[in-house]
């Protein structure tokens, strides 16, 4: 997602580009970073989810000194024309730029879910997730599959750079925030589960902007946190997730 931001915030600064007409170049160099990830996460043994955390935090450190080697620890940002003009919505003053983030985030959300849902590809994965050997008996390709998932998760990073550096100052660490808030989302919306996932991430973000608006700052992490303790306690599978298994 950082090495998107700095993409989309050079094509901003070079060329004027919008960081919503700059997501598609932004999503290149994530997708192409995340499908040579494969070969290391190939290599990978039991226990895996383990191993590969590990693996994944030390490349996440050789990224963040590979982007401050290539664009220095400068703080940058897209200030986009316009989008910190202010519209009124139900009462509130909301940033333009804001609503269009939100909107492009949504498109992005609805066309992923087609994706799983409406499509033979989609129907393979889900296959794949669930039971491997018998989606291969069934004649799909694990491995193939592997790989456009990786592609799909590296472009669809890599495309939101340009729109979080449109609202928030970027750095070669500046990933850390946003992959806790990825953390907190899984499990508050349930593996798998978009509706779960979109529900959680409005519900995490009025919460933590509640927070911050009573307390300041630093209650937003408090919040999301405690939210997320108790959402272990009473409810395991996410917010509409069913029974496990």
């Amino acid at each position: 997602m950082v090495l998107g931001a700095y993409v989309g915030e050079h094509l901003w600064r070079l060329a004027g580009w919008s960081p919503i007409l700059a997501m598609p170049l932004a999503a290149l160099p994530a997708m192409l970073l995340a499908v040579a990830s494969r070969p290391l996460l190939a290599r990978v043994g039991e226990p895996f989810v383990l191993r590969s955390i590990v693996l994944t935090f030390g490349a996440s450190l050789l990224i963040q000194s590979g982007l401050q080697t290539a664009f220095t620890a400068d703080f940058r940002l897209i200030a986009a024309p316009g989008w910190d003009r202010g519209i009124s919505l139900f009462g509130a003053r909301v940033a333009r730029g804001r609503l269009l983030i939100a909107g492009a985030a949504l498109a992005v959300l609805a066309l992923l879910h087609l994706l799983l849902t409406r499509t033979f590809f989609g129907k393979s994965l889900r296959a794949v997730s669930l039971d491997r050997e018998g989606a291969a008996l069934a004649g799909i390709n694990p491995a193939g599959v592997d790989r456009v998932v990786l592609a799909l998760g590296g472009a669809l990073a890599g495309a939101t750079g340009p729109l979080f550096a449109s609202i928030q100052y970027v750095t070669p660490s500046a990933g850390i925030g946003p992959t806790l808030i990825a953390i907190v989302l899984t499990i508050f919306g349930g593996v798998g589960s978009m509706s779960g996932l979109l529900l959680g991430g409005l519900l995490l973000g009025l919460a933590e902007g509640l927070a911050a608006w009573a307390g300041g700052a630093p209650w937003r992490e408090v919040t999301s946190l405690g939210l997320l303790l108790l959402l272990l306690r009473w409810r395991g599978t996410g917010l509409v997730g069913g029974r496990a298994g």
